[in-house]
C-alpha cells in the first residue's frame, strides 16, 4: 500500500529570520503513511551546504501532524527513541508507523541561494519496496517591474496584489529534475514556445515581454515514478489546469500569464 501524499500540493512557504539575518524557507510536507516501520533518507551533494551558527542548511525536521486521537510517531535516535528529529546531508533515521500513528510532517528548511542542491527524502518500508522520493521545487518568476521572485513548489508564482504579468521563469530544485523536467514558455518573439530543461531560463528577462503560454513535461525514469501538478492564469481568461507536455494558452489573443505553479508529485 502506497502511502497517501498529503502535500505538497497544499505547501505554504513561511519566511522567519535566522540568528544572522540570513533568510530562512520552511516548507512543510505531509504522509500519511500505513502501520510499518519506515527508514527516512535524504541526500545532498556536499557543495549545496551551508552552516549558520553550527546549524547545516538545508535540513529536515521530523516530526508527527497532530490530530484529535492520534500517537506521535516514534523516530529512532542515537540517543534513543524521539517524537521528532532533525536530519541533514546524507543520513538517515528509522521510524514505527502504528494503526493509530500521526501522519508524519516533514518540515525543509533552506537558505535563500539554495536554490539547486536541495535536499531529496526518500521513504523506504523495511521488507518492502521504496515509496517514490519527493522532489523539490522552485519557480523563479521574472515579475514585470519586479525582478526574480522564488516561490516554493505548489505555491502560486504571481505579482500579488499588483497587476503585473510575468516575463519568464526557471524551475530548479531537486538534481533529480536536471535531465528530468522539461518546460515551455510562449512570448511575442516566441509563439510556439521553445523547450528546455530544469535550471534554464524560458521566456524573457527585462524586455517587457508577457508570457502568453506555458506548458511542462517529465522525461526519463521520473516520469514513471512521477507526476505533474500544474497550472497558469491569464488575465482575462483565468485559471487553466495543466496537461504534462502541453503549452497552456489563453482562448483570448495577446491574453498576459499573470501567475503560475507546479509542484512535482509521486504517482
Amino acid at each position: 500500500m502506497q502511502p497517501n501524499i498529503l502535500a505538497p500540493a497544499d505547501t505554504t512557504a513561511v519566511t522567519t529570520p535566522a540568528p544572522s539575518a540570513d533568510p530562512v524557507r520552511a516548507t512543510p510536507k505531509v504522509m500519511a503513511l500505513p502501520e510499518g516501520t519506515y527508514y527516512i533518507t535524504t541526500r545532498l551533494s556536499a557543495e549545496g551546504r551551508q552552516q549558520i551558527k553550527g546549524v547545516t542548511f538545508p535540513c529536515v525536521q521530523l516530526s508527527s501532524l497532530p490530530e484529535p486521537g492520534r500517537k506521535a510517531l516514534q523516530f529512532l535516535t542515537p540517543d534513543g527513541l524521539s517524537t521528532s528529529t532533525w536530519i541533514s546531508g546524507s543520513n538517515g533515521v528509522a521510524v514505527l508507523v502504528t494503526a493509530d500513528s500521526a501522519p508524519l510532517l516533514l518540515t525543509t528548511l533552506s537558505l535563500n541561494g539554495q536554490l539547486s542542491s536541495q535536499i531529496s527524502i526518500g521513504v523506504q518500508r523495511l521488507g518492502d519496496e521504496t515509496v517514490p522520493a519527493t522532489i523539490d521545487v522552485r519557480l523563479v518568476a521574472h515579475i514585470q517591474r519586479m525582478g526574480d521572485k522564488v516561490f516554493a513548489g505548489g505555491e502560486w508564482a504571481s505579482a500579488g496584489d499588483h497587476l503585473l504579468w510575468l516575463e519568464g521563469f526557471t524551475v530548479v530544485g531537486s538534481p533529480e529534475l536536471a535531465d528530468s523536467l522539461e518546460y515551455c514558455a510562449a512570448n511575442p518573439i516566441d509563439q510556439a514556445g521553445t523547450w528546455v530543461k530544469a535550471g534554464t531560463l524560458a521566456g524573457t528577462q527585462g524586455r517587457g515581454l508577457p508570457l502568453l503560454g506555458a506548458g511542462f513535461r517529465l522525461v526519463g525514469p521520473l516520469a514513471a515514478t512521477h507526476r505533474l501538478d500544474y497550472a497558469v492564469r491569464f488575465l482575462r481568461h483565468g485559471d487553466i489546469e495543466g496537461q504534462a507536455g502541453v503549452l497552456c494558452r489563453s482562448s483570448q489573443p495577446q491574453d498576459p500569464l499573470m501567475a503560475m505553479k507546479v509542484a512535482v508529485l509521486p504517482r
